[in-house]
């Protein structure tokens, strides 16, 4: 998960890396390129699990957004197979933190963006 502020009020989320399907893309070709370009990992086997459509709020204003949500292996990546969390890097130049965490709901831990993630996640068990 990448750990991000809302520059308005400083709410933390925790939201999948990831970003916006460019025109004459695939979400799963988006997918390949958002990694690629912001965690530097090329993904070789990815599986669909779906697409939640939700309203979540940052910078003051309510974006709606449709998240279509990738399975991949995490022995594409050296780091990912130790249990590392690569540091994301946005277009900007920004650097952004990356966690593991777990799929369950743990209220101690910032909120998740989109918020159905976990509820999607439990019923792929």
């Amino acid at each position: 998960m990448a750990e991000i502020r809302d520059p308005h009020n400083g709410t933390v989320l925790h939201r999948p890396p990831g970003g916006g399907v460019e025109e004459g893309e695939s979400a799963a070709q988006a997918v390949r390129r958002e990694i690629l370009e912001e965690l530097g990992i090329a993904l070789r086997d990815i599986r669909p699990l779906g697409a939640i459509h939700h309203v979540w709020h940052w910078n003051g204003r309510a974006v709606a957004e449709q998240a279509s949500l990738f399975l991949a292996n995490p022995a594409d990546d050296e780091r990912l197979s130790r249990g590392e969390a690569p540091e994301l890097v946005e277009a900007n130049g920004e650097r952004v933190k990356t966690l593991w965490r777990p799929i369950q709901v743990d209220e101690s831990l910032p909120p998740l963006c989109p918020a159905r993630l976990c509820q999607l996640l439990e019923s792929l068990r």
